[in-house]
């Protein structure tokens, strides 16, 4: 009898161990389901041509970025987690900026790599940040082949080339024709532009437009970004006798168009440029008086935008930011300073806050997460558009939906911002002087 009490007992207690064991399966997680551990740091990379022919606007560009991400850690960094900043030089060629971005991916396991300035350079690194899982956030090139294949860890901050297009547009039907007496239809068009991935793609864009809207392009010529003499260029331009001039070039060939217009006496009525043509190297070339009416298309430049429109505290960081840089380079924060503040302040403080608070990750797919919830509307940002992304499943990946271009134009040494009247100002004015009246 006490043989058998004893074996019920021993099987009651094998029972009751058994269902202690089941609980506390279901109750312990493995390490491998886990919440993953807070990041110690999130590495990030600047890649920008520092040296070579793009090295003027590449640095201002970096500079931008870096200013943002060291008041970024100076001021907490992600929700308490430091930015680990590094360095790489494209040199103003693709294939190194591919090299360069292997380098930063392999031995500083950068997270996520900040560029590119050139829009042919980024095509080259969006491959390399796909195939090792970085993001490339770009805040820089233009051109809609940078992400032809649609890669899923692209995202740019800034607009494409169709945006550049439309505000030439609005500002040629709005503005320019009727300054110069004419019917936006009746004026003769000029559109120039290199060969190289940037500015073929803003030429074509504008052409595009032009000629679907009905207006009169009565040239468009496109040459190798490598000439050293414009003249044939110039001299077939002239003979087309354009009221204004679209010109696309990239840093070195601005300087060499104009230059060239001088020596042929070439003059139109109104040249909208970009790139080059709106960097501090233009006029510093020319002087004040020889670059005077000369029109600019890119995002703003900061040190010459209305700021009255954006949040109080956006307004306040980017005029800190403006005369930290203006100290640092010696000239204004423009075009390309201002795309590397405005495309970096949208990465610290909208998506990187986000992805580790939803995520507690920085990894590129956290990051594309949090992406697709960004929805900052117009006055959120340093450089006065809003922030919203196209998705992975979207034809074109990683587009900002709301970026814009503006006008700006020369005046008395400095670029201004003269169109939209929003962010303006000064007031644009037509035509320009002749070469023999400056």
């Amino acid at each position: 009898m006490l043989r058998k009490v004893i074996t019920v007992k021993s099987k009651v207690s094998r029972i009751f161990a058994l269902i202690a064991v089941i609980a506390l399966a279901f109750t312990v997680v493995p390490s491998s389901m886990a919440a993953p551990a807070k990041p110690k740091e999130v590495r990030i990379g600047l890649l920008f041509p520092t040296t070579g022919a793009f090295a003027l606007l590449g640095t201002d560009q970096m500079t931008g970025a870096e200013m943002v991400l060291k008041w970024a850690n100076a001021n907490g960094g992600i929700n308490g987690v430091p930015i680990k900043i590094f360095y790489g030089d494209s040199k103003s060629n693709a294939a190194e900026g591919a090299t360069a971005a292997q380098r930063m991916i392999d031995n500083d396991k950068v997270d996520i790599i900040i560029g590119s300035y050139s829009s042919g350079i980024a095509q080259a690194v969006m491959p390399v940040a796909q195939r090792n899982n970085v993001i490339l956030w770009e805040v820089g090139a233009v051109s809609p082949t940078v992400n032809s294949q649609g890669y899923s860890n692209f995202l740019r901050t800034v607009g494409v080339s169709k945006t550049y297009a439309a505000a030439d547009y609005d500002f040629v039907t709005k503005f320019l024709a009727k300054k110069l007496g004419k019917k936006a239809t009746d004026l003769r068009i000029a559109i120039a532009n290199n060969n190289g991935a940037f500015a073929a793609s803003v030429g074509d864009a504008v052409n595009d437009l032009f000629v679907a809207k009905g207006l009169k392009v009565v040239a468009k010529e496109v040459y190798p970004s490598t000439s050293t003499d414009l003249t044939p260029l110039v001299l077939k331009l002239k003979a087309a006798t354009p009221d204004v001039l679209f010109l696309t070039p990239d840093a070195p060939d601005s300087l060499l168009f104009w230059k060239t217009a001088k020596t042929q006496d070439f003059n139109v009525s109104a040249l909208v440029g970009s790139s080059g043509i709106g960097g501090a190297g233009f006029v510093a070339a020319f002087g004040a008086t020889g670059v005077e009416g000369v029109y600019d298309v890119e995002a703003p430049a900061l040190a010459s935008m209305n700021t009255s429109g954006l949040k109080s505290r956006v307004a306040d960081l980017t005029a800190q930011w403006v005369k930290e840089f203006g100290a640092a380079m010696g000239h204004p924060c423009a075009v390309h300073c201002g795309d590397g503040i405005g495309g970096t302040y949208t990465l610290v403080t909208d998506v990187l806050p986000r992805a580790l608070r939803t995520s507690n990750s920085f990894s590129a797919s956290a990051i594309i997460s949090s992406a697709s919830k960004t929805n900052i509307q117009d006055g959120g940002t340093p450089q006065g558009f809003g922030v919203q992304f196209t998705g992975t499943n979207s034809a074109t990946v990683g587009e900002n939906t709301k970026a814009k271009s503006v006008i700006m134009q020369w005046q008395s040494g400095a670029l201004k911002v003269v169109w939209p009247s929003n962010l303006a100002t000064s007031t644009p004015f037509a035509p320009m002087k002749t070469w023999d009246q400056r």
